[in-house]
């Protein structure tokens, strides 16, 4: 894309006209699916006595996704040896203890599940405070130039981030912009309540909260705040006062590539002619370099915050799929047979009576005649009949069918979840349903995986540019070479005999790549990857450290210097059993 030099404010605000034209509908269609996920039917006014849709959602992420056991590897398949091994385990463990540190890890499970809601989702992964600040972007306060193409990167030509601010995230936006005393005069303009109708619709709460309700003032008139009424169907909805929801300003921050510069060049734009950022130079915020501006940060050159979620993915559309479109109508199947199920059972509680002979049955007479104790007396050939509905003996077996075509649609049968199944005779048998189903989830697991290794390879290009913090990789002497500098003895190594190489994460070769270790992020086969490890371990294709890594092990860092302590040992004590041999056999 051809940045213009000129009434570049037409360019930005034309630009983010054409990159959210969709998004009125994406709010709509996103209230919608998220709807059936939290309240199982269209309206939360009427939620789902059962909602098993988020049952199945809830299952479906956590097999997609596990925090828990989430790893990476980094490493360069070009130079495997020790040393280059041991700088990418110590810069995979500490990348780990980053990501655990801002709860990036746990966002992720966040970011997954409501990509299932929604067809996708972003995470915004920035450095802040001296470590990593991630934010979870429902789809909603995005937009993209060509939704035709699935990607953000340079073909996409543009993409937008809206989000709402107050007049205090606006003073700190702009403190150190030269234009501060007119961006703030002529901010009045904008801080004002939005007349747009985007507030009514939705999507100010989305981007400004990620509320699930439209956005509520304090004090507004709305059914579900009516004096008496708790709302306790619903989920918590947080209120704004109304002066903030006054004064606050939508920003809209347009990221357009920059054929010129091969970078990216962010625009931050409020109102149609009122440029925070990008107005008198052109230049990434992500890869802005304050001590040269002149010159970009070259470890994040050319990339973007943003990394998207989405495990349903179609060829030609880039919002992806909602799987609540696999099984909003058998939600609604489970909602009509539950409600008629209790309808039914209700009138064999309480059955309709039939009154024969009688002379007329007032609904005085009635409600006496229902209480314990009552009566009714009328004539001779009076008789009262209870017109009870039978209940059939499978009266549960239609809503049985419904949860099994649940599952179905998502490969997830009892064993699946952790139910026994009729038919499994062994442990191996067991094992092998196990193996035929999870098929079904890698596909979906391994997107949601390259999802992960991009923000993890974010993530490291992040810590390239601010870690100044030395690791240290520690190998044996000779592995180390000439890089070993000279010991501090206060630093007590893991194992005996081992040396430490200090290095930063710059310091890495721009050739490593990093990858999610052995399926670690994916529960689905995870089993089957640990198994596999073992099974290598067997017959010598594995030793005991690199075992270690590949399964879930607790405190792996510690396991792997015990064992190198217990190898050093052992040596040793060889050693000396070979010199105690050879003096045994040696004459005197």
């Amino acid at each position: 894309m051809q940045i213009p030099t000129r009434r570049i404010e037409s360019f930005v605000r034309e630009t983010v006209g054409q990159c959210l034209a969709s998004q009125t509908e994406r709010i709509n269609r996103g209230n919608l699916y998220k709807n059936y996920a939290m309240f199982g039917a269209e309206n939360p006014s009427a939620a789902a006595i059962f909602n098993k849709t988020f049952a199945y959602l809830d299952d479906l992420e956590s097999l997609l996704y596990s925090p828990v056991s989430l790893r990476f590897h980094i490493g360069d398949p070009e130079m495997p040896n020790v040393l280059e091994e041991s700088k990418g385990r110590a810069a995979a463990s500490k990348l780990r203890v980053l990501a655990r540190r801002s709860d990036t890890d746990t966002m992720i499970s966040e970011a997954v599940f409501w990509s299932l809601v929604k067809g996708k989702t972003f995470m915004k992964q920035m450095w802040q405070g001296g470590g990593f600040y991630p934010a979870l972007i429902q789809p909603e306060s995005m937009g993209v130039m060509h939704e035709n193409h699935t990607a953000l990167d340079q073909n996409m030509e543009a993409f937008v981030h809206s989000v709402w601010i107050t007049p205090y995230q606006f003073h700190r936006m702009i403190a150190r912009n030269p234009d501060r005393a007119v961006l703030e005069k002529k901010a009045k303009t904008y801080i004002r309540e939005d007349k747009s109708g985007m507030a009514e619709s939705g999507a100010q709460k989305q981007i400004i909260t990620g509320g699930l309700y439209p956005f509520q003032a304090a004090g507004s008139a709305n059914p579900n705040t009516s004096r008496g009424i708790v709302d306790w169907l619903g989920s918590p909805s947080p209120t704004v006062d109304s002066a903030v929801a006054a004064s606050i300003m939508r920003v809209d921050e347009l990221w357009a590539w920059d054929d010129r510069r091969e970078d990216w060049a962010t625009f931050q734009i409020i109102g149609d002619d009122m440029l925070v950022w990008g107005k008198d130079f052109t230049a990434s915020l992500f890869s802005y370099n304050a001590s040269n501006p002149s010159e970009p940060i070259a470890q994040l050159k050319g990339k973007h915050p943003f990394v998207d979620f989405c495990p349903n993915r179609l060829p030609d559309y880039f919002w992806g799929r909602s799987e609540i479109v696999n099984v909003a109508l058998l939600q609604e199947a489970i909602n009509s047979r539950i409600n008629g199920t209790n309808k039914l059972l209700r009138m064999q509680e309480d059955p309709p009576k039939k009154f024969i002979g009688g002379s007329g049955v007032n609904q005085n007479a009635l409600a006496r005649f229902n209480k314990p104790g009552g009566y009714w007396v009328d004539g001779p050939q009076a008789k009262v009949e209870e017109m009870a509905p039978t209940i059939p003996e499978a009266l549960w077996g239609s809503l049985h069918e419904y949860e099994r075509m649940f599952d179905e649609m998502g490969g997830l049968p009892p064993i699946a979840k952790g139910h026994g199944e009729a038919g499994v005779r062994s442990a191996g048998h067991a094992e092998t349903l196990v193996r035929m189903f999870s098929p079904r989830f890698k596909d979906r697991a391994l997107l949601v995986e390259r999802d992960v290794e991009s923000l993890g390879g974010l993530m490291l290009d992040l810590c390239r540019v601010h870690v100044d913090r030395k690791l240290l990789a520690w190998v044996s002497k000779d592995q180390a070479g000439i890089e070993a500098p000279e010991q501090n003895p206060l630093l007590v190594p893991p194992a005996k005999g081992l040396v430490y190489v200090p290095f930063l994460f710059d310091d890495l070769s721009d050739e490593i790549s990093l990858t999610v270790d052995s399926h670690s992020s994916s529960p689905a086969f995870s089993a089957e990857a640990k198994s596999m490890a073992f099974d290598l371990l067997k017959v010598g294709g594995m030793d005991t450290t690199t075992l270690v890594e590949h399964v879930d092990a607790p405190d792996p860092d510690e396991l792997q210097a015990g064992i190198a302590r217990r190898q050093i040992a052992a040596a040793e004590a060889k050693q000396e059993e070979m010199k105690a041999e050879l003096l045994k056999h040696t004459p005197k």
